[in-house]
């Protein structure tokens, strides 16, 4: 036999009888150490070895309740209360238990050698209440909060309020330096780190900022989804620019923050349709409609191309989509009802703010009576029989109406209200339009929502409001009434037969200052009273067109012109007793 193959026979000997002895040392070791830890064993910083899995439990366990952790920031030490940190033992008890038990060589040598091993302590995710309110306390203590820059628009001048830098825990890295003393319950402080953060502009960030903000000023975009318009006007557009150093020009924080407060006032359920008829008066009517839901981040999306696109030079007006996701109803409105009124054919709207409560009383009762009037295919409509007669008898309120060129306490006063806004109701549906009459002077509620010159007064039974149902079924009148909000609508529904109106931007020119104000004794009021019964406007003559066409057909093409007079504020001055009624 060679040299060489003696040298491998004894090497093989050797390592089959180190091999023998690992086995025959583990073997012993799984025997004597059965159910308990092995030698070295400790879990954060604590002994656990010849310890049963319940044994190392309640000690381990006892250990995280007691411990407690010291912070420090610039001399200043905060300890926190005891069993701040929520452990996870069961997943640390395991992790130390499989030592010795893993098929890994490097445990078996370990053994050997008698070496120590120290196992951390798994934490739960997530910041424990104590931990929380300590962190704020600290943070109370040591922080600077930073302050945005603020711009605001006033007289058409631009203000800029500069923010200034702040100094804040860095969150990020603390969690790291306590993550870390955490695992092995250490009791070293921890020195607090900190962050500054930049909110002053400089010199040419405020520079900038000035212009694009200057650039808004006079501008103004509309939100438009259904029957919503939204404008937003200068000073709102500017509350969007963004005020950080970041060098994008919008905050998609405040837009966003916007949409969804608009989207609380639009987002709406499906409204499946209802129509019940009873003595020829719709008793119950409902139409059908589309549920809606904003779609937040398409929109945001679209009202910041607007007004980068107002940013530009020379650009003052834009507009806006608000998307929506429509649900359709279960039940529409033409499944209903067999008299072909299947979908609302016009729309009109008008506001009443600062109306006295006598006259907002008289809209919500004139709107209940011309609510739900069903109108026969080529029946004219006149408003003055819709709402029959107006008195005291009836229920009207004594309320300012025009009379003999002065303004006075009436019955009805409000009921022009109704008219004006059934007049813009007609046109939308683009119905011949047979009556109509313009006021004798401007009123300021007309021009809420409107220019000078789409209104229309009546007078039983002088000046009435008309129109005719001249499409190929009957026509529904709804009425929508807010006495909160001062909001008036009315709908009609019906069948569309293809025709489109249009109402052109009313024109306003010969405008003449208001009349000088009049002072009329009046014995009735005590002296020194003086009682204001009319107001001043401004003369003006006004005109728009009014066209209708269906299949290249002309069906109507008419001018409406109003001229208003200049008006007086009239004051009645007090000239009787002091105890005149």
């Amino acid at each position: 036999m060679s040299m060489n193959k003696k040298l491998l026979s004894v090497w093989e000997f050797y390592l089959l009888g180190i091999v023998t002895g690992i086995v025959a040392l583990v073997g012993s070791a799984r025997v004597a150490w059965h159910t308990k830890y092995y030698p070295g064993v400790s879990i954060a910083q604590v002994q656990v070895a010849g310890l049963t899995r319940d044994q190392a439990r309640e000690l381990i366990k006892q250990k995280a309740t007691e411990y407690q952790v010291k912070l420090e920031f610039n001399g200043s030490e905060w300890v926190s209360e005891a069993g701040i940190v929520d452990y996870d033992l069961e997943q640390s008890l395991n992790e130390a238990y499989r030592f010795g038990r893993r098929m890994v060589i490097d445990d078996y040598l370990l053994l050997l050698i008698a070496k120590k091993v120290d196992y951390p302590l798994f934490t739960k995710a997530g910041k424990t209440q104590k931990l929380e309110q300590l962190i704020q306390e600290i943070g109370s203590s040591i922080e600077i909060a930073p302050v945005d820059p603020v711009i605001s628009l006033a007289k058409d001048q631009i203000k800029i309020n500069n923010g200034h830098d702040g100094i804040m825990i860095d969150s990020e890295l603390l969690d790291q330096k306590l993550n870390n003393v955490f695992e092995m319950m250490n009791t070293k402080s921890v020195q607090v780190p900190t962050k500054a953060v930049k909110k002053e502009l400089n010199t040419e960030e405020l520079q900038r900022l000035k212009q694009r903000a200057e650039t808004l000023i006079g501008d103004g975009l509309e939100l438009r989804v259904e029957d919503h318009q939204i404008k937003l006007k200068d000073v709102e557009l500017i509350g969007f620019l963004n005020t950080s150093k970041d060098v994008q020009e919008i905050d998609s924080y405040n837009v966003t923050t916007y949409i969804n407060g608009l989207a609380e006032s639009i987002n709406v359920e499906p409204q499946n349709a209802k129509f019940e008829i009873s003595s020829g008066k719709v008793k119950e009517f409902l139409p059908s409609k589309d549920g809606l839901a904003v779609r937040t981040g398409e929109t945001v999306q679209e009202v910041e191309r607007a007004i980068l696109e107002l940013l530009k030079e020379g650009v003052k007006k834009a507009e806006a989509e608000i998307i929506v996701e429509r649900t359709p109803p279960e039940v529409t409105t033409d499944e209903v009802n067999k008299l072909g009124i299947n979908e609302r054919i016009g729309r009109g709207e008008s506001y009443y703010a600062h109306s006295i409560p006598n006259r907002i009383y008289n809209v919500a009762l004139a709107s209940s009576r011309v609510n739900s009037t069903l109108i026969p295919p080529g029946e004219e409509v006149s408003f003055n029989k819709l709402v029959g007669e107006v008195s005291s008898a009836t229920g009207y309120r004594p309320a300012y109406i025009i009379q003999a060129g002065r303004t006075v306490l009436g019955d009805g006063g409000g009921l022009c209200q109704v008219s004006t806004t059934m007049f813009r109701a007609a046109m939308n549906a683009g119905l011949p339009i047979i009556e109509r009459w313009g006021h004798a002077y401007r009123v300021s509620y007309y021009e809420l929502n409107s220019k000078p010159g789409v209104d229309a007064t009546v007078i039983a039974p002088s000046k009435d409001f008309r129109f005719v149902n001249d499409t190929p079924g009957h026509i529904l009148i709804q009425t929508i009434n807010n006495p909160k909000t001062l909001h008036l609508v009315i709908e009609i529904y019906g069948t569309s037969d293809g025709r489109v109106a249009t109402v052109t931007e009313p024109k306003v020119w010969g405008i003449t200052p208001p009349l000088p104000t009049i002072y009329q004794d009046d014995p009735t009021l005590p002296t020194g009273t003086l009682k204001q019964v009319d107001w001043a406007a401004s003369g003006a003559k006004t005109s728009f067109e009014y066209k209708v066409i269906r299949d290249g057909e002309t069906l109507q093409d008419k001018t409406f012109t109003t001229a208003y007079r200049p008006w007086a504020s009239v004051f009645m001055r007090g000239t009787g007793s002091s105890f005149a009624q």
